[in-house]
């Protein structure tokens, strides 16, 4: 096949940039075991207290098999800790929606602070605001702008805070900075990890709660019995004895995210230092990251925008970048290159949002 064919090959094929599931595929060890277990889907999970899968998060994370509470993802776990705790919820945002909307779903007082100012994500609670919160949620590295925040910041946070502070670490294994260390520090301390971003298990939905024993306890009143079904449950420890294989996925995705935020910022636009899986892109204005966005999308590129669901107080200039392969992510330069290009040029139709020449 000629260079051209393959090219044409590539430009037609659908690009899915949206949810920061793996795109990598499973272990074929993995595959191959969890085949196996398909055998026994007709019996129930072990339910209650899934002690062995609960003693195989624990030795991963590096924690007592009571400091761990298995769920229905990392989204049940959320919902748990906020019918747990009632009250007014702390959120920083730009971040994750979940947060606020299983507040909203309990009726719960929130507020929302803004911490992205000057293309910078900075946690800014005040310490009115942290002793008023019976709930406080950061997100790291956070979600949409991939920023890290650093243990210091969290110990603060920790310290000023009369209520439950959570921490998500659904990127943990991207980022590589956790504050598992401080659980039995921080009573107020709880910590949410999956297994979908990292792990490829999106569809089996696994996560976990991390916390000392007081706050599993009052947060597991919450669960359901066989909350976490039978091939999850398999899964969360098989899964962990094919690290070496995830690891050099991860580094991959970190090199494709890194010189993706490159080219980006090479293009004129800002694209966010991120810790994660994503790259958040900072366009002109809203009316420049529709056209972008539909511009991407005739080129069959799915992307996430500000203006979607996923994100609480995000404003619509901006469109989050989902890390794919290395060649996915080089044709979503080629087409932006392509969109600037057009725009000098002066051939790209304002009102319609697509190219007026083939």
């Amino acid at each position: 096949m000629d260079q051209e064919n393959k090219n044409n090959q590539v430009s037609q094929r659908k690009i899915f940039l949206t949810s920061s599931y793996l795109k990598y595929p499973l272990p074929a060890g993995l595959l191959k075991e969890l085949a196996e277990e398909l055998k026994e889907i007709n019996r129930y999970p072990s339910g209650g207290g899934y002690d062995e899968l609960r003693k195989e998060l624990a030795d991963y994370v590096g924690v007592e098999i009571n400091n761990i509470l298995p769920a229905n993802g990392s989204d049940e776990v959320i919902e748990m800790v906020t019918r747990a705790y009632p009250g007014k919820v702390l959120i920083p945002v730009p971040t994750f929606s979940q947060y606020e909307i299983s507040a909203d779903r309990l009726s719960l007082p929130k507020l929302l602070v803004n911490c992205l100012q000057d293309k910078e994500y900075n946690i800014r609670f005040s310490p009115q605001q942290l002793k008023e919160a019976s709930l406080v949620w950061v997100c790291n590295p956070n979600n949409p702008t991939g920023t890290g925040v650093s243990q210091k910041k969290i110990r603060e946070i920790l310290d000023q805070a009369r209520g439950k502070v959570v921490i998500d670490e659904c990127n943990y294994e991207y980022f590589g900075e956790s504050v598992v260390n401080l659980i039995d520090q921080y009573k107020n301390l709880i910590i949410v990890r999956s297994f979908s971003k990292n792990f490829g298990l999106a569809g089996l939905r696994l996560g976990f709660a991390i916390s000392n024993f007081e706050n599993i306890k009052e947060i597991s009143v919450y669960a359901q019995c066989f909350r976490v079904n039978r091939l999850a449950e398999k899964a969360g420890g098989k899964v962990l004895k094919y690290l070496d294989y995830y690891q050099e996925i991860w580094d991959k995705i970190k090199k494709v995210r890194d010189d993706f935020t490159q080219k980006i910022n090479e293009l004129g636009w800002f694209a966010y230092p991120s810790q994660a899986n994503f790259v958040l892109v900072e366009l002109r204005d809203k009316e420049e990251a529709k056209e972008v966005w539909r511009y991407l999308k005739h080129k069959w590129i799915y992307t996430l925008p500000g203006w979607k669901d996923e994100f609480s107080g995000l404003e619509h200039r901006f469109i989050r970048f989902t890390m794919g392969k290395e060649w996915e992510m080089k044709r979503v330069i080629e087409v932006l290159s392509d969109y600037r290009e057009r725009c000098r040029r002066g051939d790209l139709n304002p009102h319609r949002h697509t190219p007026t020449t083939p």
